[in-house]
C-alpha cells in the first residue's frame, strides 16, 4: 500500500482537482470515468445516468457537447491525467482508448464480454478478491449501466477498491 506524506496527498488531490476543473466537473464529484461508446443512444443512456447520480465523465466522442451536470467531451486524454480516473466504459469500438495504457494507470475497464481481452480479462469476484475488469453480455444501454453499478458497489469497501485496482494493474 502506499504511504503518501500529507504534502504528497494535497499535491495529488489538487492535480485531480485541475483536472475536473479543466472538464467542467464540480469539486466534489468523486469519481471521474471516460465513456468510450460508439452507439448515440447507449453514449447518451449512460451519460445522462451518470450525471443524475452525481458522477463526472468525460465522453471521448467529438460531435457532442453536453448540458449535463459534470459531463464533458473530448477526442483526446492526455496520458498523464489517466491516473486521476477510476474506470472507463469502453465498446471495442474506439481506436482513441489504449485499453493497455487505460489499466497500467489503474482504470478499471467495464467492456462487453466479447472483445479483444477476453482471453485475459476476467470478471470481478469480491468473494474471492480475484480478477481484474466488469463486462456486459448483452448490448445493452441497461446492461452496460448494471455494470456501473456494480462497480460502484465494490469500491465502497475499502479492500475490494485495493484489490480490483491491484489486479488492473498487474494484467499486462
Amino acid at each position: 500500500m502506499e504511504n503518501n506524506s500529507p504534502s504528497q496527498t494535497v499535491l495529488k488531490q489538487t492535480a485531480r482537482n485541475n483536472l475536473k476543473s479543466q472538464y467542467g466537473i464540480a469539486k466534489w464529484v468523486q469519481t471521474i470515468w471516460i465513456v468510450a461508446l460508439e452507439s448515440p443512444e447507449h453514449r447518451k443512456f449512460i451519460i445522462e445516468w451518470l450525471s443524475d447520480i452525481g458522477i463526472g465523465a468525460i465522453v471521448l466522442w467529438t460531435e457532442e457537447d453536453s448540458e449535463l451536470n459534470n459531463i464533458s467531451s473530448t477526442n483526446k486524454i492526455n496520458s498523464n491525467n489517466l491516473i486521476w480516473f477510476d474506470f472507463f466504459i469502453y465498446d471495442n469500438n474506439f481506436e482513441w482508448v489504449d485499453v493497455i495504457k487505460y489499466m497500467w494507470a489503474g482504470i478499471v475497464p467495464i467492456m462487453p464480454e466479447n472483445n479483444t481481452y477476453s482471453g485475459i480479462l476476467k470478471d470481478f469476484n469480491p468473494m474471492k478478491f480475484e480478477w481484474n475488469w466488469f463486462f456486459w453480455k448483452k448490448n445493452s444501454p441497461y446492461c452496460i449501466f448494471e455494470k456501473v453499478i456494480s462497480y460502484l458497489e465494490n469500491i465502497k469497501f475499502p479492500e475490494d477498491k485495493r484489490t480490483l485496482i491491484k489486479n488492473v494493474t498487474a494484467t499486462f
